[in-house]
């Protein structure tokens, strides 16, 4: 194996890659198992739900599926971007991590492409295997008054989904912008709080994440109120959501954070070692 490059070599991440994936098969094939079992149960109650309500029901549950998924996905990024870093939870799980011949990238890379780019493709996976398991399930039981819709490409449907909150064309485009950034940006910050609190990573991370947004909510507001007089506000709030610039905001913002905590995780993986945890160290 070349040692010479100690910044990135293939021949090493591949070996760490395959290392990483052999210790932990057993998390991340029960992992996968679950999510897809998940989502599979979910989409087959919604077929029933959707099957026997009236046209009103329905029509208002015509994108529960899509939009159920999306959510799924949002969790399942946090929950298994925090668990990224879990060896550093441990000396002998530093040992381990800080010890092995690979460089601090190398380890870095591996975790993000199994953890973070493996878990989105693995789930999209997961939701059209529990999609075909639905349709599957559901011709076998073959109740007559059932209506079972084809396959659903979650990849566009969940698009349509997000983009179908707001008719207006600049709303929809800057919604279609900020479900994109929110797959870099969640996991992103949840790989953060796997670096910065590896024990007990994922309720630590929400919780610090529900005080950051309130704060960031009151400072919005007191803004708004010294610098928009009172009477206008309504009118201002309506011209800025259906001219798209508020979600142009939201987008805007969106990527900022991404690139925030993308670059502090590294920055803060970097200056760990065996001995101490302290996030500035």
């Amino acid at each position: 194996m070349n040692t010479v490059n100690q910044i990135f070599n293939w021949s090493r991440f591949t070996a760490a890659l395959r290392k990483e994936v052999v210790e932990n098969w057993r998390t991340i094939v029960f992992t996968i198992l679950g999510i897809y079992l998940l989502l599979t149960v979910i989409m087959i109650l919604g077929n029933f739900i959707d099957s026997i309500s009236d046209n009103i029901v329905s029509s208002l549950m015509n994108m529960v599926p899509q939009k159920t998924v999306f959510f799924m996905l949002a969790i399942a990024l946090m929950v298994v971007a925090s668990l990224s870093f879990r060896n550093l939870k441990s000396k002998n799980g530093r040992v381990a991590l800080f010890t092995s011949p690979s460089s601090t990238l190398e380890k870095f890379l591996v975790n993000i492409l199994i953890y973070v780019v493996g878990s989105i493709v693995v789930f999209f996976a997961c939701a059209q295997l529990a999609d075909l398991t639905r349709i599957g399930i559901l011709s076998l039981v073959g109740a007559d008054d059932l209506i079972i819709p084809g396959p659903i490409n979650f990849l566009s449907a969940i698009n349509d989904t997000v983009t179908g909150i707001g008719s207006i064309e600049p709303v929809a485009k800057g919604m279609r912008w900020i479900f994109w950034l929110s797959l870099l940006a969640t996991p992103g910050m949840y790989l953060l709080g796997s670096v910065l609190w590896p024990r007990l990573s994922l309720l630590k991370t929400f919780a610090a994440s529900q005080i950051l947004s309130i704060v960031v909510m009151i400072i919005a507001i007191t803004l708004t109120n010294v610098l928009i007089p009172e009477d206008e506000i309504v009118n201002w709030m309506k011209n800025i959501v259906e001219s798209g610039t508020l979600t142009n905001w939201i987008a805007i913002s969106m990527g900022v954070q991404a690139v925030l905590y993308w670059g502090l995780s590294w920055y803060l993986f970097k200056r760990k070692d065996v001995v101490s945890l302290k996030w500035w160290k």
